[in-house]
């Protein structure tokens, strides 16, 4: 207890004195705080330590605080909210709630994207749509009739990097035909041509996402509600990655 009481004053002390000095001394503290909370929430999973998944926590960190929006309290209240459920009811754990946590963003932010499209150009949302489906239909094609290396075995035993390869191919340039018969929708031409190149990508990536919570839950479909298909996020899986990485690219890239 003593020493419990030292530490917490000794903290105070130095709380204080960064506060009033301010300058480089609190931009300092601030980035050991964040530096060494990331290497603690890494360390504690008592795994061998992934210097990759720390480098990302510690960019991500750093660009919250960069390009700091209203929609980060809204993702910061959401957080807050389920630890508090997590504290209370003893049927959700820290899993449920990351993966809670996860789903929602993800979705909040496509489905916001969706909207944002569609009363931009309804014809944009059809780019985005079509995109997702030969990307997901050619990689199917073409892992069955040339696949032989293994993409993630872990996750998703059938899929192969000749699939993804003939998947992000075909995706590109179907797309780039699409946008090219609608005058690329009167955006910025080089805008178009880098979503089409990287959100191929992302939309598999997205389909192995969504798997990848498939088989932490130990379950094959999210439910039946598409006879033969699965339920909602089965079907849109890819299409919701491709709506994050449009969004996205659009904060940056369009004015």
């Amino acid at each position: 207890m003593k020493t419990r009481v030292i530490s917490g004053i000794v903290i105070g002390v130095l709380a204080l004195v960064t506060i009033y000095f301010g300058g480089i001394l609190f931009k300092a503290t601030i980035a050991f705080v964040g530096l060494w909370g990331s290497y603690e929430y890494i360390k504690a999973r008592n795994k061998a330590f992934n210097w990759f998944e720390y480098a990302l926590m510690v960019i991500y960190t750093l660009l919250f605080i960069l390009f700091n929006e209203k929609a980060l309290a809204l993702i910061v209240c959401l957080l807050v909210s389920l630890i508090i459920l997590a504290i209370f009811d003893s049927r959700v754990d820290i899993t449920d709630i990351s993966v809670t946590f996860l789903e929602s963003v993800m979705s909040g932010f496509a489905l916001y994207q969706a909207l944002k499209i569609q009363a931009l150009n309804k014809w944009l949302f059809g780019y985005i749509i079509i995109l997702a489906l030969v990307t997901d239909v050619f990689a199917y094609f073409s892992g069955v009739l040339l696949g032989k290396h293994k993409l993630c075995e872990r996750i998703s035993p059938k899929k192969t990097i000749e699939g993804f390869i003939g998947g992000w191919f075909c995706g590109l340039v179907i797309s780039l035909i699409y946008a090219f018969a609608f005058n690329f929708f009167e955006l910025d031409m080089g805008f178009i041509i880098i979503c089409s190149i990287i959100s191929p990508i992302i939309s598999q990536l997205g389909d192995l996402a969504f798997s990848l919570i498939k088989r932490h839950y130990g379950i094959k479909d999210f439910s039946n509600l598409i006879p033969g298909h699965g339920g909602i996020l089965d079907r849109f899986d890819s299409v919701t990655f491709t709506l994050l990485i449009f969004g996205i690219i659009s904060i940056f890239l369009l004015k």
